[in-house]
Parts: C-alpha cells; sequence; structure tokens
C-alpha cells in the first residue's frame, strides 16, 4: 500500500482528477451491472402471469399483475393495457401509446453508460497531459542544471509515464464496460419488443367483454 502511494504521489496533480474519474467509473459500472439484470428490467413470472390471464380473457387481472410488479417491460404494458380497456383498441393504436411509453422508459436503461463512456475518453487525454507536464519538467530541468541533477530530471519523466499509465488503466475497463452495456441495452430492448408485441396481438386477437 505504500509503494502504491509513493507512485501515485509521484505522479503529480493531475492524478487527483483520474483517481476520481476511477471511482466515479466503478460506482457507474457497479450501479448499472445491478440495474441491467436481465430479471429486473424482464420479470419473468410476471410476465408469464399478464400473457396467462390475457390468453383466459381476463383483462382486469392482467392489469392488476402489470401495475403490482413494476418495471421497464411491465410499466409499457400496463399503459397498453389501460389505454385498450379505455377504448383503444385499434392495433396501430396500441402501437403508438406502447411507442410513447417506451420513450420515456428504454432511457433508464441507458443511465450513467455514456458517463462512464466519457470517462473512457477522458482518463487517456488527462494521462496525456500528465506526459506533457512531466516531460516540461524535465527540459525545464536540462535549461537550468544541464544533466547534473538526475532526482529532478526522473521525477518528471516518473510523472510522465505514471500518469499515462493510470489513464489507460481507467480508460480501458471503462471503455470495455461501455460496448458491453451498450450492447446489452440493445439486447433488452429487442426482448422488451418482442413481449409488447405478443401482447398488443393477444389484445387485437380477442374479443374482451369487460372493457371500461
Amino acid at each position: 500500500m505504500e509503494y502504491i502511494i509513493t507512485v501515485f504521489q509521484k505522479g503529480g496533480i493531475l492524478m487527483y482528477p483520474l483517481l476520481f474519474l476511477g471511482v466515479l467509473s466503478i460506482a457507474f459500472i457497479i450501479e448499472r451491472l445491478f440495474s441491467l439484470r436481465k430479471s429486473k428490467i424482464i420479470p419473468v413470472y410476471a410476465l408469464e402471469e399478464i400473457i396467462s390471464f390475457l390468453k383466459e380473457g381476463k383483462i382486469e387481472e392482467a392489469i392488476t399483475v402489470a401495475k403490482t410488479y413494476r418495471s421497464i417491460t411491465t410499466n409499457i404494458i400496463y399503459e397498453v393495457l389501460k389505454a385498450y380497456v379505455n377504448g383503444k383498441t385499434d392495433l396501430e393504436e396500441l402501437k403508438l401509446i406502447a411507442e410513447e411509453r417506451a420513450k420515456l422508459e428504454i432511457p433508464k436503461l441507458e443511465s450513467y453508460i455514456n458517463a462512464i463512456g466519457a470517462i473512457a475518453a477522458i482518463s487517456p487525454l488527462l494521462g496525456f497531459l500528465g506526459t506533457v507536464t512531466g516531460m516540461i519538467q524535465v527540459f525545464q530541468a536540462l535549461s537550468v542544471s544541464g544533466l547534473g541533477n538526475p532526482e529532478v530530471l526522473s521525477s518528471g519523466i516518473a510523472q510522465a509515464l505514471i500518469t499515462t499509465a493510470f489513464g489507460l488503466v481507467i480508460a480501458i475497463p471503462s471503455l470495455a464496460a461501455y460496448w458491453y452495456f451498450r450492447s446489452k441495452v440493445n439486447f433488452l430492448v429487442v426482448q422488451i419488443e418482442g413481449i409488447i408485441f405478443e401482447v398488443i396481438n393477444i389484445l387485437t386477437s380477442q374479443n374482451y367483454e369487460v372493457r371500461k
């Protein structure tokens, strides 16, 4: 631990914003890993109940389940079912309602992902800035004392190398996490669309006796 602190201090003042970005990236990644669990976004048990009730003609029960099990998918389904019982039974109308609700729900999947991508882009730039400032110190030391002051020389070179390395250490996993979450969001959106389309098809293919 003492060695790590020493290396960190040698990196200069730019190590502190880099450390801040690193902590932020870790926090965002952990939050997204928890929030983008498929079971949280697409609760299979609740959806099976909703589809089962709809196939049995029990639309009110399906609405109750959708309202009880809160998730992005069930929130969209709830809006569709509520619109249906209020008289909007046309296929295109229901699709439009689902799309409008999805515009509010889907961005929840993308929370913090762009921030992770920004950290992946900024971290190496800060590291390179540390490299530049470190090399400036080296040349300043050379101009003042030539090669007679190895401590100042080595300090500047150390800062140049450490900040670059630290910036890359933050950027590489952040960039990997960014693309992983992007692909996962796309996968989840496709799955949600399929489920909503199935619900709308069931609604428009059956005649329910009970409607508000």
